[in-house]
């Protein structure tokens, strides 16, 4: 968090006190130890709502963030060409899902992206690899963008996300061999200048969108990170709010 962004939150977590503390400094003959003493107070009996509108605030602000970044890197998450894709390539929703191979959430979740592609022929789902938990993820993801190569990333991810074990070059072996790759192509392509440039533009990105964790989501103009989302309600309140 930035400094700036920081005081504004330290501002925020004094808007309850404002009217108290103006209240307070009218009376120009209270000592300061007076009313430290009434504002400690206050703390301490209002500490859920002085709680409540910081996180309140906090929100707003990665939103205005969030929708700012959306505005400004809106073809790096959309149009991509580099990007790995499934589903409708210009369907009228378009889910986003930035991922580590060694996340659990994001391995828990795959089933429910399949399904959503599977029943779903309106749906765009873009594959955004963002290796954030050690040297191991950061391979996988190469290994995976090198698979996007020959056309065999989805089966390739799919492997990977339902590996239960550590991540290793023997499994990277093993999972292109079972998706058809061309091992030794794949080997040189996962330190391809290109396959390395893609993660720092996806890292960029995920930067620039306030994201901290995996699994993180953009379906259309939402942004939102979690685990176990609603996803299927988010893609009908999108179609919803595309009609308006």
């Amino acid at each position: 968090m930035s400094f700036k962004n920081l005081k504004n939150l330290l501002l925020a977590a004094t808007v309850s006190l404002g009217v108290m503390v103006a209240g307070v400094s009218a009376h120009a003959d209270m000592t300061k130890e007076e009313v430290e003493k009434i504002v400690q107070e206050y703390i301490a009996n209002h500490g859920d709502e002085i709680l409540k509108s910081v996180d309140e605030f906090q929100k707003k602000d990665i939103k205005i963030r969030q929708d700012e970044a959306m505005k400004q890197h809106h073809d790096e998450l959309f149009n991509n060409e580099h990007s790995p894709f499934i589903g409708n390539e210009k369907g009228d929703v378009t889910l986003i899902e930035f991922f580590d191979y060694n996340c659990h959430y994001c391995k828990e979740i795959l089933p429910n992206l399949q399904k959503i592609a599977e029943e779903d022929k309106g749906v765009k789902i873009i594959f955004k690899d963002i290796p954030i938990l050690g040297a191991t993820s950061e391979t996988a993801a190469k290994w995976a963008l090198a698979a996007h190569k020959q056309n065999k990333y989805f089966e390739y991810h799919i492997k990977l996300m339902q590996n239960k074990g550590p991540i290793n070059e023997g499994l990277l072996v093993k999972s292109a061999e079972a998706v058809g790759m061309d091992v030794a192509k794949a080997k040189k392509d996962a330190e391809s200048t290109d396959v390395l440039i893609q993660l720092e533009r996806n890292r960029s990105l995920f930067s620039s969108m306030g994201f901290n964790g995996t699994p993180a989501f953009v379906i259309n103009e939402e942004a939102f990170a979690g685990g176990q989302e609603d996803l299927k309600g988010r893609i009908a309140a999108a179609r919803d709010k595309k009609k308006d």
